[in-house]
């Protein structure tokens, strides 16, 4: 049972498909900061996938990302994290009736390294390669799981804080990158 549910944690990640999930988020209160910039529509670099931002709450955004005309939303959050600042993304639920389906998801989150330089948004995902390779070399520690060929963080928050503060100026760690443009 507890494959099955990590499963379709793989699956509800994969607009993120370069990003490793976590099951805990980046985040306490005291971490969020917010940036109005963010807000408005972003495009990425082949015109396709959209990034809709809007203000919800204090500390929060609303995300609709859209991928082939598909859209999801999201609850997003600014983390700051010593000089560094990170995009923490959770799934908002899915509307259905299904109790047994609904069930067995188990929402993640995935985060980002973000720069937000004027009309240019730039994003650095943690390289699940270069993750899995550390963990597998014995040079990272850090609480994870295996599905498949795919890796999920299962670290608490504190200690998933101190491995992203850790790795955020590492090329490699944080590799996969994408750019967003402000649709005008």
């Amino acid at each position: 049972m507890r494959a099955v549910r990590i499963l379709v944690v793989i699956g509800i990640a994969m607009f993120l498909a370069n990003c490793v999930p976590s099951l805990h988020p980046l985040f306490t209160e005291k971490d969020l900061v917010f940036d109005p910039a963010l807000i408005g529509m972003w495009v990425d670099e082949n015109g396709k996938n959209t990034w809709a931002f809007q203000k919800s709450g204090d500390n929060s955004y609303e995300l609709v990302y859209t991928e082939n005309e598909s859209p999801a939303k999201f609850e997003a959050h600014l983390v700051k994290l010593e000089k560094f600042l990170f995009l923490d993304l959770f799934p908002e639920e899915p509307e259905m009736k299904n109790g047994l389906y609904k069930g067995l998801l188990i929402p993640v989150h995935g985060f980002s390294r973000i720069w937000i330089e004027g009309d240019l948004v730039k994003l650095a995902y943690l390289d699940p390669d270069w993750l899995k390779d550390m963990i597998d070399k014995k040079k990272i520690k850090i609480g994870h799981d295996f599905i498949d060929q795919g890796i999920i963080l299962t670290e608490q928050t504190k200690d998933l804080q101190k491995f992203a503060v850790k790795y955020a100026e590492d090329s490699k760690a944080f590799s996969v990158k994408t750019e967003l443009h402000r649709q005008k």
